[in-house]
């Protein structure tokens, strides 16, 4: 039997996408326009390869008149500082996972636990009603949200410590969160201690035993190498993430209207095929992860959700009536 590789197993899931077709300009070239599209996930990672492919393929689109320069694994900085760079103007592109909420509270709805079942009912709202009220938020504080939404997948618990086997289990364990009030909020429900650090500081902080747990899809797990430092893999399914592609809206703004539109094209390819990479990259990781040594058990959630509530109507309040109507119409009633 052949032993898996982080290499070999990400080489096979990346290999199995789909190609994006390849549209050309009708206008001559002009001088080039360069920007740069940063973001914190690896050069190995299913969204970096996809960037990349999709910036070469606005190149050669564009017959040269336009350039971006992709840097991955925050090269540019933390997803906060890139954050903030976006909205001063000082970085045209950026592509970010669960790092918009304290800006833009809404982002974090279709990751609130236990409402979506499935990343193909994510992206039925996202990619309709639902995304285009989140879209609204998010340019009113400096942010163009692309239309397509890259996948993350549904979050599971790996621990050093223990398996988390129950809702008990979750007592006073030290876990680390993305910075977003809401998921905090539901592990301090649950009785976890969570402690908030950005995705490049997650390994140091497990490796460190800062904290003893964290909350991310199989994916991340592979991509980042946790097993290194994560004994236990618990299988939750407590809720879903992705990511999210952002420009300056003044940056945007500045591009020909032609380029504009073969940005977009192939920035929509781009998630569509990064979707199916993440089905595949999820498909084969609790094998990997088993091959890595991590050991998995299936959790009882059922205690998870007796306190949720109380839970959903504090959440209700700060995403406001409207994007809470779009919600409940495509998991049903939570309040």
């Amino acid at each position: 039997m052949k032993t898996i590789t982080r290499r070999r197993f990400l080489a096979g899931t990346a290999a199995g996408a789909a190609a994006v077709a390849t549209g050309c300009a009708t206008t001559p070239p002009r001088d080039p326009i360069r920007y740069r599209l940063g973001l914190s996930q690896p050069a190995d990672s299913p969204n970096a390869i996809r960037l990349q492919e999709m910036a070469e393929k606005v190149r050669t689109g564009t017959n040269g008149a336009m350039q971006i320069d992709v840097y991955p694994s925050s090269k540019l900085g933390s997803d906060n500082a890139m954050i903030d760079a976006v909205r001063k103007g000082e970085l045209e592109l950026y592509l970010g996972g669960n790092v918009f909420g304290p800006l833009v509270p809404v982002t974090e709805m279709p990751g609130l636990p236990f409402t979506f079942r499935n990343s193909a009912e994510v992206f039925a709202a996202l990619d309709a009603d639902m995304g285009e009220h989140i879209r609204g938020e998010m340019l009113a504080q400096g942010m163009r949200m692309f239309r397509l939404g890259f996948d993350n997948g549904f979050h599971q618990l790996t621990c050093r410590t223990k398996p988390i086997r129950n809702a008990d289990d979750l007592a006073g364990l030290k876990i680390r969160t993305p910075f977003q009030k809401m998921t905090v909020d539901f592990f301090e429900t649950l009785g976890a201690k969570p402690s908030a650090y950005t995705l490049n500081q997650l390994y140091q902080v497990l490796k460190e035993q800062k904290v003893d747990a964290q909350t991310y899809p199989y994916g991340i797990v592979v991509l980042l190498k946790l097993y290194e430092v994560q004994t236990y893999l618990s299988i939750t399914n407590h809720w879903w993430s992705g990511f999210t592609l952002v420009a300056n809206p003044q940056a945007w703004d500045r591009l020909p209207r032609d380029i504009r539109e073969i940005v977009d094209r192939h920035a929509d390819a781009a998630a569509l095929a990064q979707r199916k990479d993440i089905d595949a990259l999820n498909a084969g990781a609790l094998e990997f992860l088993r091959g890595k040594g991590m050991i998995v058990n299936e959790t009882d959630t059922s205690g998870f959700r007796k306190p949720l509530a109380g839970f959903y109507a504090r959440w209700k309040q700060v995403y406001g009536d409207k994007a809470w109507a779009l919600l409940e119409a495509r998991v049903g009633k939570l309040v």
